[in-house]
């Protein structure tokens, strides 16, 4: 219905943004991670939108990427799972972590989402695994060079002093934030700071 929104940022939070389009403010729920995305406010602004229809509320959702905005639609193809928990796992896990998950029946990888314990990690992997591969997102990923830097992050964390889960987690987080192609050094600065 509404594929995007695209003008300046009026608003900003870690659970909402405002665009201004021509004087029309639209409210958007956004992934928790996408302020540090955003520009400062004033600054041009697009979302890729979901509009959202209940019978009680009408909501529209705002992606900063095509393969975010894929994700969530992914994720509402499991039953029991709606757009809060959905925009839960867009927040969390970038399209190719949620990917391999889902083909390697990770539930760890998924359990790491606020609100997702066993039970619907395993029912996302049933559900999702035999159409998780045809899914095209626009970003390619070197699986083997993440892999490869995130054990070598958390061996560093490690050996500063962190215990391996929260090294793990710290790693995660940068990696999200930083995108794919971010440097070994730079995942690992910004990942000290989630330790």
């Amino acid at each position: 219905m509404i594929a995007f929104v695209k003008g300046i940022l009026a608003f900003k939070d870690s659970k909402q943004a405002i665009v201004d389009v021509n004087g029309i403010g639209y409210s958007l729920d956004v992934p928790a991670n996408a302020k540090d995305q955003l520009p400062e406010i004033g600054a041009e602004v697009k979302f890729y939108t979901y509009y959202h229809c209940r019978e009680n509320e009408v909501k529209l959702y705002g992606f900063t990427s095509r393969d975010d905005l894929t994700l969530f639609e992914t994720a509402l193809l499991v039953k029991g799972i709606g757009p809060a928990l959905a925009l839960n796992i867009v927040s969390k896990l970038s399209p190719a972590e949620f990917q391999r998950a889902v083909r390697d029946s990770d539930h760890t990888t998924l359990m790491r989402v606020p609100r997702i314990n066993k039970e619907i990690a395993q029912l996302i992997i049933i559900k999702l695994r035999n159409t998780i591969t045809k899914i095209h997102f626009d970003a390619p990923i070197d699986e083997r060079s993440l892999q490869r830097h995130t054990a070598e992050g958390v061996k560093a964390l490690v050996g500063l002093g962190a215990s391996e889960a929260a090294a793990e987690r710290a790693m995660a987080e940068a990696q999200k934030i930083l995108g794919s192609t971010a440097k070994l050094e730079d995942l690992i600065r910004l990942a000290l700071r989630y330790v």
